[in-house]
């Protein structure tokens, strides 16, 4: 169900696999990564060790559908599912072999509100740190696992980490930037200059970091109290979004707004917050 493309280098080296389309309407990353296929194929990006592997469409039947899902949210299951019910868990058992298969793991995504490029920094070793400060994202953002402590909820990332591999996952920019995909190619380009299976590149400049502080579920109908864009700075009291029945939604502290996406169903989540890193 995964159509993966496979580049190997002349040299042993580690495998790297980039993933995109593990949500069928973020369109960035699947842009992305078939650029990147095409010049691997043409030869204008040649490999000097190791091994490439690219999912561009991983959930292909929602990106020809222009949908986030077909089922559910792939990247909440993936782990083995001993009887997969849904497309999504059928692709999560395909995906988890193709992870278990790498060393280092690029899962590419796009979000719903305008944003600058960001990754979740999910495991803060030095080592993680130091390939995602070689990206050249303007914001690494920590905390996602803790949100989620003691839930089902498994994504690409944490999968790869449960099974000791190095992964990062990227939101490049709008779906409906044009601009996004450009991001998209130059943060794999980056990944393999930065595990030594290209030639280098320009350094990038530093990351700003902040840590996601809290998860706001869409209880009920409701709409925000502004066009929220990712990353707008919010004080602590100010009204985030209001319920139909005039319940309101205050930020609890002064924080940052992250992937705020007013379209979320009933139970989905709606926005996120977080604060600077260094003040946690």
């Amino acid at each position: 169900m995964i159509d993966a493309i496979r580049f190997e280098g002349p040299e042993p080296g580690p495998k790297v696999l980039f993933l995109g389309g593990v949500h069928g309407d973020e369109r960035p990353g699947i842009l992305a990564l078939e650029k990147l296929i095409k010049e691997l194929r043409d030869g204008r990006l040649q490999l000097l060790k190791g091994r490439v592997t690219i999912a561009a469409r991983v959930n292909a039947e929602s990106a020809a559908r222009g949908v986030h899902q077909i089922d559910e949210n792939l990247n909440r299951i993936v782990r083995v599912h001993a009887v997969p019910s849904t497309h999504e868990r059928r692709l999560a058992n395909e995906l988890v072999a193709h992870i278990d298969a790498a060393d280092v793991v690029l899962d590419l995504h796009g979000t719903h509100a305008p944003t600058t490029p960001f990754a979740f920094l999910d495991d803060e070793s030095p080592e993680n740190r130091a390939w995602a400060a070689a990206l050249g994202v303007d914001v690494l953002l920590l905390g996602w696992p803790a949100l989620y402590a003691g839930g089902d909820s498994v994504t690409t990332t944490g999968y790869a980490q449960s099974r000791g591999k190095r992964a990062l996952t990227i939101e490049v920019g709008q779906n409906e930037d044009a601009g996004s995909a450009r991001l998209g190619y130059a943060f794999a380009l980056r990944s393999l200059v930065h595990f030594g299976l290209t030639t280098p590149v320009s350094p990038p400049g530093p990351a700003r970091e902040l840590r996601l502080t809290r998860v706001f579920l869409r209880e009920r109908e409701g709409a925000f109290a502004r066009p929220w864009k990712n990353f707008d700075p919010v004080k602590k009291s100010e009204v985030l979004a209001r319920y139909a029945d005039g319940a309101e939604v205050a930020a609890p502290e002064d924080a940052f707004v992250i992937m705020p996406y007013d379209a979320a169903k009933i139970g989905e989540e709606w926005f996120y917050l977080a604060a600077p890193a260094q003040l946690r």
